[in-house]
């Protein structure tokens, strides 16, 4: 008993906390109406006063729209009111002792009361019982009378009336009479059952959900907390009873007249927070019962309490359809209806796997499709309830066994039928049917409500119902029976709903109003199911190839008919080929053929390279989606060398870490990129190639910084084969000509920095591959093989001095102060080398010829900046 009182505790704590927001909003709403009345004269008394409109509470606007109120009740006319003194209101405000008075004594000492007086009732039964008072019977019945007197107190009080408390309306003194009698009568029903066992398990049930019903009906009267309190009662009671044999139907039943009741009396009082409440206890108890019953005769159970919701929805529910709320002159989709909508076609989905597709499983649900679709036609605030069923449908068809019944066998049987288990048997022709009926059903309806829709979010929800909806069937029933593979006949059945989706497309968009919009929603699904049907059909990642050329045919439909939003859906189908990439950057399984270059990547990442380029180009402008576009043509081309590359070097893409070949092609690719996006960049205003190209430099600099550290073939030990053609070209010398270029193109459009980046990366590989040719000269095929020996360390000083020698006469005739600048950096090396290192190493005759070459050279280096650079000089400024 004590376990149930903490219960009732925590219950009533976690009401009170929950409406202080809403109390707070009422007394500043008070507050303001109190100001705007200050200063004005009582007006003389009238035998029969103007009525009081009752306000609404707070929050209720989703629900029901603003300018509905509620009904407006005149006092009786026989007797006047006594004449009420007026008082000047004080301003309320933060730390002022006349707030914390109203609150602590109106409003605190209130709700405290009631939560001691419903607490009271239920110690007292235990009183009873601890001491062995009087008998079980008599104590159950003092518990009853004390519940009944509470009631009656509280309907008595709310007759008579409490002027004195209109400005605190959650203060409500009966209402909290009523609630500590209801709580009171729950505990004594509870004790009756579970202490003594004077009740049986289904009276005791029916008892209490009986207290839990009535609690919530004289919500209507005494307002929103009794009918919280009265729903959660409602909810705990079938936990609270156990029985040895319980009965499905009988709690399928009793959640359903628990929600009916609550729904009833949110839609009186216009509470859409109880309604919802309701909706989600019921959605709740559905899956208990799915687990429950598990598939057995009582299964239909959840089915019943998945059609009492859509009932109750479209009865109640839906403003504007039978008996729900006003819809007002623009309705909106209803949050509420919507919650239902999904919460009973999800339990008879649910309920169809449960069963294995029994034929009255499905009969259900093609009943509430149906309900769900005659909802929506009738009020445009239920306009999203096909969008609701569309993914229900697909579910159920991917969740359909179509091997557990009988049908048309896969192979004949043979001698050994009987004997033998036969091959596995497939049922499509139910499976068909369903798919078929559904997707008709949202194609139709959809195309018709799109086309008689007067508003835009109706057309919208139509449109995309009828796109979705058997776009969503046609991959759940492709998955279902063939498992991703190639199947003609869905393919077929993806062009049927292109040609169809083409079709609506030509009747709405000479319409005027939405249905122009509509007509965009119906011209993405034809491309949608172009490119579906064109996965379906062939072999491979032809997915990421016919979603490219959708977002193509898209974007080309939109320069030739700029349909409203076209442009942004082409742009979000790019987006999705990218996700498709992402989640399998191998396209074809990690096999797209022995043949470099030629095979399967050429189509799984140029096609659509070349489909986004043309799409940009197509759709013009400088919004985001051509810059999107953009931006995937450019990905998509750096992808497809990269895996070139890389299917080029290791004969597929799923290998071992990268070597130098692979590193160096990269390095040359990512180069180029940079120069041809850096031509881009002159004729274009598109801030994509503008980052792209330092993107792609960026790269460059990081893989030009891996051939020289880590893939440096000394420290690898990777062969070198062949003495001048080699890897050494194509992972220094052509990344350090490319670089070289990119340098000389951005002289003039580049900040410094970016221009004596890329100088100093064409000089550092250019350096390191004349370095590596005479280590590779000296050792053969195995660079880090053999100890450096004196020949090769005079050779290092005889080519580096060339080197500069070169860099030295290549900046004289172009008159790049840059290249004589790396000259004298690769001279000053040498000179260091000589002096610190061939001075100690080198014997004999190479020490003299070392120093005797940079001598010379040196020499020769002044002559020729005397008379190749500084006379001209001299001669432009007059000296001799």
């Amino acid at each position: 008993m004590g376990e149930f009182a903490s219960l009732l505790l925590i219950i009533a704590f976690i009401l009170l906390f929950g409406v202080r927001r809403r109390v707070k909003q009422l007394e500043a709403r008070i507050a303001l109406l109190e100001r705007a009345q200050t200063g004005e004269a009582l007006a003389e008394a009238t035998p029969a006063p103007a009525p009081m409109p009752v306000e609404k509470p707070a929050g209720l606007s989703v629900f029901a729209p603003k300018d509905e109120e509620e009904p407006v009740v005149a006092p009786s006319p026989v007797s006047p009111p006594p004449e009420i003194p007026h008082v000047e209101p004080v301003p309320a405000g933060p730390g002022r002792l006349a707030g914390f008075e109203e609150r602590f004594g109106a409003l605190w000492t209130v709700w405290l009361g009631g939560i001691a007086l419903a607490l009271g009732g239920i110690f007292l039964v235990r009183y009873a019982i601890e001491a062995d008072l009087i008998g079980p019977g008599a104590r159950l019945s003092l518990g009853g009378l004390l519940a009944a007197a509470l009631v009656g107190a509280g309907e008595w009080l709310r007759r008579k009336g409490t002027p004195g408390l209109v400005a605190l309306p959650f203060a409500d003194v009966p209402a909290m009479l009523t609630a500590a009698g209801t709580s009171t009568a729950y505990a004594v029903i509870y004790a009756a059952y579970e202490l003594y066992d004077l009740l049986p398990p289904g009276v005791a049930f029916l008892l209490l959900g009986a207290v839990a019903v009535a609690s919530m009906v004289a919500a209507l009267l005494h307002g929103p907390m009794l009918a919280a309190l009265g729903l959660v009662a409602a909810g705990v009671a079938p936990l609270l009873v156990s029985t040895d044999e319980p009965s499905a139907w009988g709690l399928a039943v009793y959640i359903a007249v628990v929600a009916a009741a609550a729904i009833g009396v949110a839609r009186a009082r216009l509470w859409a927070w109880l309604a919802a409440l309701a909706i989600v206890g019921t959605i709740l108890w559905g899956l208990v019962l799915l687990v429950l019953t598990d598939g057995s005769g009582d299964a239909a159970a959840p089915g019943f309490l998945a059609a009492a919701l859509m009932a109750l929805t479209g009865g109640l529910l839906v403003p504007g359809l039978f008996r729900g709320p006003p819809a007002g002159e623009a309705p909106r989709p209803d949050w509420v209806s919507a919650l239902a909508v999904a919460g009973a076609l999800g339990l008879a989905a649910l309920l169809t796997v449960a069963v294995d597709q029994s034929t009255p499983s499905l009969i259900l649900f093609a009943v509430l499709a149906f309900a769900a679709v005659a909802m929506a036609w009738r009020a445009e605030a239920a306009s999203h309830a096909p969008l609701i069923l569309a993914p229900a449908s697909a579910f159920v068809l991917a969740a359909w066994d179509v091997l557990a019944q009988g049908g048309t066998t896969v192979a004949q049987p043979g001698a050994m039928e009987g004997v033998v288990a036969g091959p596995p048997v497939l049922a499509l022709g139910g499976f068909i049917a369903f798919g078929v009926g559904l997707g008709a059903l949202l194609g139709v309806s959809g195309f018709l409500g799109a086309r008689r829709a007067e508003r835009l979010l109706p057309a919208l929800a139509w449109s995309a119902a009828a796109v979705i909806g058997p776009l969503l069937l046609l991959i759940a029933a492709y998955w279902r029976l063939t498992g991703f593979g190639i199947s003609y006949g869905s393919a077929l059945a993806a062009l049927a709903l292109a040609a169809l989706g083409t079709l609506a497309v030509d009747r709405l968009a000479g319409r005027e109003g939405p249905s122009e919009h509509a007509a965009t929603v119906f011209a993405a699904g034809s491309v949608a199911a172009l490119a579906l049907g064109m996965t379906m059909a062939l072999e491979r990642g032809w997915l990421t190839v016919g979603l490219a050329l959708a977002s193509l045919g898209i974007a080309w439909i939109a320069s030739a008919r700029p349909l409203p939003g076209l442009r942004q859906l082409s742009a979000l189908v790019g987006i999705a080929v990218l996700g498709r990439v992402m989640w399998d950057p191998t396209i074809a399984g990690g096999n797209p053929g022995p043949t470099p270059v030629f095979n399967w990547l050429l189509w799984g990442y140029g096609v659509p390279a070349l489909a986004f380029a043309v799409a940009a180009w197509k759709l013009g402008g400088a919004d985001w989606a051509r810059r999107t576009h953009e931006s995937l043509a450019l990905v998509f081309a750096v992808l497809l060398a990269v895996t070139e590359i890389r299917h080029a070097v290791q004969g597929n893409l799923i290998g071992p870490e990268p070597g130098l070949a692979e590193i160096g092609g990269y390095l040359c690719v990512a180069l180029a990129y940079a120069i041809g996006l850096e031509r881009l960049r002159r004729v274009s205003t598109s801030p994509v190639y503008e980052i792209g190209s330092l993107a792609v430099f960026a790269g460059a600099v990081l893989l030009g910084l891996s051939v020289l550290g880590f893939a440096n073939p000394v420290a690898t030990g990777d062969l070198i084969e062949g003495r001048f053609v080699n890897l050494l070209l194509l992972a220094y010398a052509a990344p350090a000509l490319l670089a070289f270029a990119l340098n000389r193109v951005t002289r003039e459009t580049r900040p410094l920095w970016h221009y004596r980046a890329s100088g100093a990366l064409a000089l550092v590989l250019a350096f390191a591959y004349v370095t590596l040719s005479v280590r590779r000269s000296f050792t053969g095929p195995d660079l880090a093989s053999a100890d450096i020996g004196g020949g090769e360390l005079y050779a290092y000083s005889a080519v580096w001095l060339g080197f500069g020698i070169a860099l030295l006469v290549a900046g004289l005739l172009s008159g790049s102060r840059e290249l004589r600048l790396a000259s004298a950096c690769i001279v000053m090396l040498t000179i260091l080398k000589v002096f610190l290192w061939d001075m100690s190493d080198l014997e004999g005759v190479l020490r003299a010829l070392s120093f005797i070459g940079l001598g010379l050279v040196l020499v020769g280096i002044g002559w020729l900046y005397q008379h190749l650079l500084l006379r001209p000089l001299n001669a432009e400024r007059g000296q001799p």
